[in-house]
């Protein structure tokens, strides 16, 4: 069952399932320890409030309709369950608290992709052109403060003129992009 997640079909299902396959992925990652506690979308609460929400109306809506007590009592009580369930995701988790999460862990892959930034200004001054082996490009960010280590490098696409990135810290949900064409290693694309 838990091979499932990892297919790409079923992690570009959705929010819940693309998360699931981050969880499996970052389990298996050395670094998954000391990079902090992997966060879901919010989307994904959204998807699940969503269906717990339909499952509680599923059964209280029977529960009213038949007339017999075991019936009622046995949904009505898988209702009341399902709607605590909801009235927990919709209250009981501190949303502010995970976008803060989101957001910080968005910073540490958006510094990253500056420091690479600022290495391959340095590289194209030197050599006029940029680089596209981040292992030669590690000596030019010896001036930056490197690489996160908990933050991976998923895209690195470099022309004669420009280049541009993709990183995504492993414990969040989202994708930092980074585009030179939008300015200098100041300026974020």
């Amino acid at each position: 069952m838990a091979s499932l997640w990892l297919l790409p079909e079923v992690a570009a299902a959705g929010p819940a399932e693309a998360w699931l396959h981050t969880q499996a992925m970052t389990a298996q990652s050395p670094t998954a320890e000391p990079c902090g506690e992997s966060v879901p979308p919010l989307e994904f609460y959204e998807q699940v409030s969503g269906y717990v929400l339909v499952a509680a109306f599923g059964f209280i809506i029977p529960a009213i309709l038949f007339n017999s007590k075991k019936a009622k009592k046995i949904l009505g009580i898988l209702g009341a369950l399902f709607l605590g369930g909801w009235s927990y995701l919709a209250y009981g988790i501190d949303y502010e608290e995970i976008k803060k999460t989101i957001f910080n862990y968005n910073l540490q892959a958006e510094q990253t992709l500056a420091n690479i930034a600022e290495a391959q200004d340095r590289y194209k001054s030197e050599h006029d052109t940029y680089i596209d082996d981040l292992g030669k490009l590690r000596s030019h960010l010896f001036g930056a403060h490197g690489l996160k280590q908990c933050v991976k490098i998923l895209e690195l696409n470099v022309q004669w003129d420009h280049w541009s990135a993709k990183a995504r810290h492993v414990s969040s949900p989202h994708t930092v992009e980074w585009d030179s064409t939008s300015g200098s290693s100041l300026k974020k694309g």
